[in-house]
């Protein structure tokens, strides 16, 4: 089962050797070894828990929920007693913009976890949130009603759109072959909109201006890397070209190797080469990497966590698409080379077989999208993740 996050049974941010092994065909895809099931032993899907409010709490919440508990959020349904107004843009008939006013008693606050990638975490999630409300108005994301984005984890949170719906993974195996064709060919349409959006950099997005951000991945938190974002210590973005961004990374792993406190790094990983000499090798990987050619791939909308556990539905229509924190303008190739779309969680090999099944089903229904709005063939190979394999081994966590 490909991973590119944290390892499920430790919880344990990035390449967890005690339980996945690194694919070395897609060096951004790590795999949990066949001993392990990829979860935690005596794992059970998380029951909703409600906090106890006190009198002055109560007078104004009917009930704050625990919905759930990630590596980077934790998530809570807040419902009020009464209802706050939101103005929100749509698109009639004819495809003309309006302003409509709803009103709401209930909404889902997002806050980061300690280790989060404050603020841009904050404002990447909210940008594209916004971005795709604007844009591509018919992939529904929830619309976020207001959100503070600081450098300080209790300062900073989202607060947006409650949609009824369960995830994608929990309803995948309940569906008929037909709907699950169905919901397949919705998936696929949705990668070749995002596709089809055109960016100028690589970059996450302003939240204000839609102009490009620093990004926001994975590889900048892991093990304490958050606490080098900062273009004291490497580029953090936007980056003008590929090979700009690629040189960036090594000096990402060169920084952190350099500078990390002894705690965060997995002293583990070097039994037989030392730190220092790592951070040569990096080094000169690196300068390697700067002497070279490095050609540049279309930048377009990468969601960077698309599964069935971050898309809400209902039957065969998908009502939602959540988590952009990770979203990004990247080289094309970056859309599925992190191992295709999961629509289940595969803790058993039926599930994962039920994967690989509708990953191939997914990759065909995007061929035949892009096709039918007459892509060149040499981009659609792109889009199915058949780039340039030193970008997919530069944006992820390096070690010996």
């Amino acid at each position: 089962m490909p991973t590119t996050h944290h390892c499920q049974c430790c919880n344990k941010n990035g390449f967890c050797k005690d339980h996945q092994i690194q694919c070395n065909v897609h060096p951004k895809v790590y795999y949990y070894r066949s001993d392990s099931t990829g979860y935690p032993k005596n794992q059970q899907d998380p029951k909703p828990q409600c906090l106890e409010l006190d009198a002055g709490e109560a007078a104004i919440f009917r009930s704050v929920t625990l919905l759930a508990k990630g590596g980077y959020n934790t998530i809570w349904l807040v419902r009020l007693h009464g209802y706050f107004k939101v103005d929100q843009s749509g698109f009639n008939g004819q495809g003309n913009s309006h302003i409509a006013t709803r009103s709401f008693d209930e909404y889902v606050l997002r806050l980061p976890c300690e280790d989060a990638l404050l603020p841009h975490q904050i404002t990447n999630d909210v940008a594209f949130k916004k971005f795709i409300a604007t844009k591509l108005p018919h992939i529904p994301v929830p619309h976020v009603f207001f959100y503070e984005a600081t450098d300080e984890q209790s300062a900073s949170f989202i607060a947006e759109e409650y949609i009824d719906a369960t995830p994608l993974s929990s309803n995948w195996m309940t569906l008929t072959f037909e709907e699950k064709e169905s919901m397949a060919k919705q998936l696929a349409k949705i990668t070749v909109d995002l596709a089809d959006i055109p960016f100028s950099m690589i970059g996450g997005l302003d939240p204000d201006d839609f102009q490009s951000a620093p990004t926001v991945e994975g590889a900048k938190i892991f093990k304490g890397r958050f606490k080098l974002h900062s273009n004291q210590y490497y580029p953090i973005g936007p980056y003008r070209t590929t090979k700009e961004y690629i040189l960036a990374c090594y000096e990402r792993e060169i920084a952190y190797y350099s500078h990390a406190d002894t705690d965060d790094v997995d002293q583990d990983l070097f039994q037989e080469v030392s730190v220092p000499d790592f951070i040569k090798q990096l080094q000169q990987r690196r300068d390697a990497l700067a002497q070279s050619d490095i050609l540049d791939e279309p930048f377009t909308l990468v969601h960077g966590d698309f599964h069935g556990r971050n898309i809400l539905s209902k039957g065969d229509q998908i009502l939602g698409i959540l988590d952009w924190e990770f979203a990004g303008s990247y080289p094309i190739s970056e859309t599925l080379s992190g191992g295709g779309i999961d629509v289940v969680d595969a803790d058993n090999e039926e599930l994962d077989e039920e994967n690989t099944l509708w990953d191939r089903k997914i990759r065909d229904f995007i061929r035949e999208e892009a096709h039918a709005r007459h892509w060149q063939g040499s981009k659609i190979d792109l889009l199915l993740g058949n780039g340039n394999l030193e970008l997919g081994r530069a944006r992820v966590e390096m070690f010996p």
